[in-house]
């Protein structure tokens, strides 16, 4: 029995590292340029010793604008299920925390912005956007700094939250409860979006110029 149970451990040990090698990797470069992607980033303990980064990431990516009158506001949002860490027992966890089956998405929605704000933000190359994240079914207030930049003829908005997960009422993801790898309560929510792929920003671009 002991022979069997330190066999299934040394099975379970090698797929998990398997998996952080591959994550390393990741989390070197979270987001390549062209991409259109959200993610996470938090701290493990692995084996009680090892300290690593934990990236869980997905391009599954729903982003659209809406209008009122002259002030605008953005939805961003995604399917849980499509975060990928690299470690499968990872995401299977933390779709247990997000009470996946009774809440599937992940959603923020922002405070509407004028034109201005939009104009200045564009010319700073930096902003602050507030608004709501629902997580769990449940609304909470963020703000995200982010970062506005041109490459190629595309507009792209960085960002980096830096929060933890007792914010948002969450229990802290585990690898085996705990036994192989430990998460602190830190997290970073990353963001990395294309604005040529926000739904409804080039209609309202054109309603705005022919007015």
């Amino acid at each position: 029995m002991l022979q069997n149970l330190r066999t299934l451990l040394s099975t379970l040990l090698f797929v998990y590292f398997l998996g952080l090698g591959a994550q390393h990797l990741e989390a070197e470069e979270i987001f390549q340029q062209g991409e259109h992607c959200l993610a996470y980033k938090t701290e493990e303990t692995i084996l009680l010793f090892v300290d690593s980064d934990v990236v869980g990431k997905t391009c599954e990516i729903s982003a659209r604008l809406e209008s009122e009158g002259e002030n605008t506001r953005y939805v961003v949002s995604f399917p849980i299920r499509s975060l990928d860490s690299g470690v499968d027992m990872r995401d299977e966890d933390v779709i247990e925390i997000l009470s996946v089956e009774s809440h599937p998405i992940i959603r923020f929605v922002s405070d509407f912005v004028t034109g201005e704000q939009v104009v200045e933000a564009l010319i700073q190359g930096t902003t602050t956007l507030s608004g709501v994240l629902e997580v769990g079914g449940k609304p909470y207030k963020v703000l995200f700094p982010l970062k506005l930049s041109e490459h190629s003829g595309v507009w792209l908005v960085t960002g980096k939250l830096v929060t933890s997960f007792s914010e948002f009422g969450l229990e802290l993801p585990a690898v085996l409860g705990g036994v192989v790898a430990d998460t602190r309560d830190y997290l970073e929510l990353l963001v990395h979006l294309r604005l040529d792929r926000v739904h409804g920003l080039a209609e309202f671009q054109a309603e705005s110029m022919s007015q």
